[in-house]
């Protein structure tokens, strides 16, 4: 029979492990709300990136409408002033030069309004681009982080596992190697 002091020591060391093994499967869980944390807030960064990358390419969008619409506008005039002054100088608007001169305006500011479309166009997808690469960035850091949370747990449970192997081993051999007498 064991004396009161062998018991006393034996619970003392029970105890002990049972509350460190406690303690780092806490840790392991509290970890796992930590990633996990992190990984919602890597989703969310993702989407308003995303949000905002769309929302400023409609803008753009939006903006070269605006633009053409000028632009259209003032080659209109231009090609009316245009005309104007040739009257104006006495040229005769059905010769062919005059409709030349004319043609030549009118086709000028057709490429200049491809090219501001084809300029928007071309900001506007990169900003699209970008922003979906933002949101797969969010995403992956996301899975990344919940991988990473799980692993914690995991590794908390392991620890908490061999805790507890650990002090029913020392407490086996002090109970049999006499430690504790």
């Amino acid at each position: 029979m064991c004396d009161p002091i062998t018991i006393g020591v034996m619970a003392v060391t029970a105890v002990s492990g049972g509350m460190q093994a406690y303690g780092q499967y806490q840790q392991g869980v509290a970890n796992q709300q930590y990633y996990n944390y992190l990984a919602e807030t890597n989703r969310i960064q993702g989407d308003a990136q995303y949000r905002a990358g769309m929302k400023e390419s409609e803008l753009i969008q939006d903006a070269a409408k605006h633009e053409l619409k000028t632009f259209k506008g003032n080659a209109t005039q231009f090609a009316s002033e245009q005309k104007v002054r040739m009257v104006a100088n006495g040229v005769d608007l059905g010769s062919v030069s005059a409709s030349d001169v004319v043609g030549d305006t009118i086709d000028k500011a057709k490429m200049d309004e491809y090219a501001l479309r084809y300029n928007a166009d071309s900001k506007s997808w990169s900003t699209e681009t970008g922003a979906k690469y933002k949101k797969y960035e969010g995403e992956q850091k996301a899975r990344n982080n919940k991988y990473a949370g799980a692993m914690a747990k995991y590794q908390g449970k392991q620890k908490a596992f061999t805790t507890l192997l650990s002090t029913a081993g020392s407490m086996a051999m002090g109970a049999v190697g006499g430690w504790y007498v």
